[in-house]
């Protein structure tokens, strides 16, 4: 079972940058929207594949475009705001994007310089952690009032987030207990599956089945029990990962993500097997589709984003089985290993 080979990456790589904007935005596609999350894990690739500068000036936009809050726009151009709700998964995700730039390749200079930016970002995601449960709320909007409304998958991205945090703080000499103590409080919530979660009713959505992991905050015996009790929810023979349980679609994205959780767990044959099929979405420039439906085979929705190609690469660089720090980034993020 193949990964892909140094000239795909090559291409998939120059695909990304190539759809940098000149201000170092990185939307899904050019001219068009973007979102922080996505943005910075399509300069987490640049980042790994080489290329360096592009990916400094990824992160450069963010520090130029972000609020006083300390977050950004769920959706939004150097030019306009398509949704101003500010994500605390977004925000949290500038930690982890320049934690693994730093793996890439040591520079503590660039932390320094972003340190301002992320110091902000984090202390916008703890002010939002609920004093009770533990929860990170979902967003807040442009006062700062937070939506009463914790996501697991959401909660779990920013677990990793803190970690990676926590990590560049001890690294540039600051010290922040707040941010870990948040984030020991979020993992209690987040592996007890706390019933503030499962009120949203997201449990239909794949990510909320892998992310406790591929976060850091579930692990071990824990986290192959969740990959066995929800396999045949979201996995069809032959094909990548289910978005939502109801419908037959499948997506890069998710796909990709599924097989660096099921890594962490060992279930390296079957991450592999999933990852095969990320190739039938493949384009020869490098691209990919978004997903697919079946059994129709259609490529829906007919896009071909910047985060899917670079999810791609990340798991890509997971599974090579390399031990590299950017290769053992995700299982890295267990704060209490």
């Amino acid at each position: 079972m193949r990964t892909l080979s140094a000239e795909e990456r090559r291409r998939s790589a120059e695909w990304i940058a190539g759809r940098q904007g000149a201000d170092g935005s990185l939307p899904w596609f050019p001219g068009r929207k973007l979102d922080p999350w996505d943005h910075i894990q399509a300069a987490m690739s640049l980042a790994l594949s080489g290329h360096r500068a592009a990916a400094h000036e990824a992160f450069r936009f963010l520090a130029r475009t972000q609020d006083e809050l300390g977050g950004w726009p769920s959706a939004f151009t150097a030019a306009a705001v398509f949704d101003p709700c500010r994500e605390t998964n977004h925000a949290a995700y500038v930690a982890s994007g320049l934690w693994y730039l730093h793996l890439v390749r040591p520079e503590t200079a660039f932390l320094a310089e972003m340190w301002p930016c992320m110091e902000r970002a984090i202390d916008f995601v703890v002010r939002l952690q609920d004093p009770q449960s533990g929860v990170v709320m979902w967003a807040a909007d442009l006062n700062g009032v937070p939506h009463d409304s914790p996501l697991l998958t959401g909660s779990s991205s920013v677990h990793g987030s803190l970690v990676c945090a926590e990590r560049i703080a001890d690294h540039l000499g600051h010290q922040r207990p707040h941010w870990s103590e948040a984030r020991r409080r979020l993992a209690t919530a987040i592996r007890a599956d706390h019933s503030h979660f499962r009120k949203q009713g997201t449990a239909r959505f794949s990510m909320d089945w892998y992310y406790p992991v591929l976060g850091g905050a579930v692990r071990g015996d824990a986290a192959l029990r969740r990959f066995q009790e929800c396999r045949e929810l979201f996995i069809g023979e032959g094909m990548g990962c289910r978005c939502v349980e109801e419908r037959p679609w499948y997506t890069v994205a998710e796909t990709c993500e599924l097989v660096m959780a099921m890594e962490i767990c060992g279930l390296t044959r079957q991450a592999r097997g999933l990852f095969e099929w990320t190739h039938t979405l493949r384009e020869a420039d490098g691209g990919y589709w978004t997903g697919m439906t079946y059994p129709d085979l259609l490529r829906w929705p007919p896009e071909r984003p910047t985060w899917t190609a670079a999810t791609v690469l990340l798991a890509a660089d997971v599974l090579d089985g390399v031990a590299t720090p950017t290769s053992r980034f995700f299982r890295s993020l267990d704060a209490e290993a």
